[in-house]
């Protein structure tokens, strides 16, 4: 048995679970479950989730530390909870932010049956958030770039999944949209994040024979292949 020393994030959300029952939206810290590609649901079982903890506390940077380090934003805990869902319910707009900057996922439910948002609550800021990601997914499906420009300005992450799990860059190639999908790239968009089906953009794209967005969307992968730093959201 390790008689490793625990990081304080942890100790706090293992308090809390036991002061203050149903003070973390999952409580559950067991191991949990995480995958290696940016915004999926999780395959590899691992023990380290810190992130659920981070987030709830909305410890920022050990959220952005632990993400860097290739956790992923859709880590599982023991209930199906997700660091998005213990954001939303602690009220921490800017960890949600984050998060949803990474891949984070609004389609995810708890064992239970609880999504993000009935998770958010009352948490009026988070709401909106959640439904500015939302509107931008619809209005990328449709080629509506004055949308997609106005909630990017507004400081909607590009990179969220909708309630059905889709991106707006998924839906955006999906439906031919090149000038969308040039415009989503262009704020930091990922196309390595994939639909909660499995699939990517590129794929997506390929199967629909939507040649010029095949074209971007390889040459984006190409350039985060070789470590050519991704725009940053805007």
């Amino acid at each position: 048995m390790s008689h490793r020393k625990r990081p304080a994030s942890r100790i706090f959300a293992l308090v809390c679970c036991l002061i203050l029952p149903g003070a973390l939206s999952g409580c559950a810290y067991g191991p949990a479950k995480k995958e290696g590609q940016p915004g999926n649901a999780a395959k590899t079982v691992v023990t380290d989730t810190a992130i659920l903890a981070a987030a709830f506390a909305g410890d920022n940077a050990k959220v952005r530390e632990l993400l860097d380090k290739g956790v992923s934003p859709n880590t599982l805990g023991q209930d199906h909870n997700t660091p998005i869902m213990e954001a939303a319910y602690a009220g921490h707009l800017d960890t949600a932010k984050l998060l949803l900057d990474r891949g984070a996922d609004l389609s995810v439910k708890k064992i239970d049956g609880a999504t993000p948002m009935v998770l958010a609550g009352n948490h009026k800021e988070v709401v909106d958030l959640f439904k500015n990601v939302m509107a931008l997914v619809e209005a990328a499906s449709k080629g509506d770039n004055r949308t997609v420009n106005e909630l990017i300005t507004k400081g909607t992450p590009v990179n969220g999944l909708d309630q059905y799990g889709h991106t707006a860059l998924t839906e955006a190639s999906w439906n031919g949209f090149t000038d969308t999908v040039k415009i989503l790239l262009d704020h930091g968009a990922d196309p390595r994040i994939k639909k909660s089906d499995g699939a990517t953009p590129l794929d997506l794209a390929n199967g629909r024979k939507q040649q010029a967005i095949v074209v971007l969307l390889t040459q984006a992968n190409a350039k985060l292949a070789v470590g050519t730093p991704a725009a940053s959201p805007k």
